[in-house]
């Protein structure tokens, strides 16, 4: 018999910072835990809401039901915050019935069937684990939906960002793309400052960052000679941060491998976890977020996160 899984894919919570114009000097800049959980609350109010139109169909992107959840797997304790974001079709082109027969016409729904994935974001390390829905996810609307939620929520609260989900890839996959090159003449990737959870190997490019007051960092290095790949440097710094999901986009590399030149995209694709349980009982969560049996569900994704996504401290061992 076929085992039911939970699974979710695992994402990094980049915080963006806005352009401030000279009337909005006084707007904040979300810095701690604190003021991620603000917006994520307000984000659930009811004129929250993006709405995307396409040609035959109108979309409706929402959040709801903000719980918070203390857990702990008796080596330690953090909070999660599980929130439901739903796609809503409230209008569609196509074919109706009328008095006379078929034509094409405009049908409208309200309310509007939803389609909910659950998002856990694991505040301790900014990692979010977001329920895999095919249908949902085939394209980067959800995305750019959270990214259009949170700059609403974050206005509202007087803050001058918003959040990005950015793909966390499998363990050493832009490592191992950045290895593979006998001699790596260009890489480009465009960085965002980490929180920071880095290895000690990209520690002095996050402090240049740091100290420079620098958000993001678009690199594109080249040299016909070959980039240095020694662990520290900034090549290799800068692979190390974007493995992580502190980037924006793909991460380019281009070089030569045995002769034979070659080009890599990759770091879009996100590490995907599971976990034994129904996907109705896990979204279920909300209703017994204090009891034992929702605190064991939130410590089986924290404890598969950790497993597929470890943090550098644990890699190192």
């Amino acid at each position: 018999m076929a085992r039911n899984l939970f699974e979710f894919d695992v994402y990094r919570l980049n915080v963006v910072e806005g352009d401030r114009t000279l009337f909005e000097q006084n707007n904040s800049v979300c810095g701690s835990d604190k003021d991620i959980m603000k917006i994520l609350n307000t984000a659930i109010q009811p004129d929250v809401k993006y709405i995307i139109e396409g040609k035959r169909a109108k979309y409706e992107w929402t959040m709801r039901n903000y719980e918070v959840c203390d857990y702990s797997d008796g080596e330690k304790s953090d909070v999660v915050i599980f929130i439901t974001m739903a796609r809503s079709m409230s209008e569609k082109m196509g074919e109706i019935v009328t008095d006379d027969g078929m034509e094409e016409g405009l049908s409208e729904s309200n309310p509007p069937l939803a389609e909910p994935m659950m998002l856990f974001f694991y505040l301790k390390r900014h990692l979010v684990a977001v329920e895999h829905i095919s249908k949902l996810m085939t394209s980067g609307r959800w995305q750019e939906s959270i990214t259009e939620l949170t700059k609403q929520s974050a206005e509202k609260n007087g803050y001058s960002c918003w959040f990005a989900l950015e793909p966390v890839p499998e363990i050493g996959k832009i490592l191992e793309a950045f290895n593979t090159f006998t001699k790596l003449i260009r890489l480009r990737v465009k960085l965002r400052l980490p929180n920071p959870e880095l290895s000690r190997y990209a520690k002095s490019l996050y402090d240049e960052m740091v100290n420079g007051g620098i958000r993001e960092y678009l690199q594109d290095m080249r040299s016909g000679k070959g980039l240095s790949k020694e662990p520290g440097r900034i090549p290799h710094a800068a692979t190390e941060i974007a493995q992580a999901g502190y980037k924006d986009g793909q991460i380019r590399l281009e070089g030569y491998l045995d002769g034979k030149h070659k080009v890599v995209e990759t770091g879009e694709k996100a590490v995907r976890g599971s976990i034994d349980s129904v996907r109705d009982y896990v979204r279920g969560v909300k209703a017994m977020a204090k009891t034992k049996e929702g605190k064991t569900i939130i410590a089986d994704i924290i404890r598969e996160i950790d497993r597929i996504v470890p943090a550098p401290d644990e890699r190192s061992k």
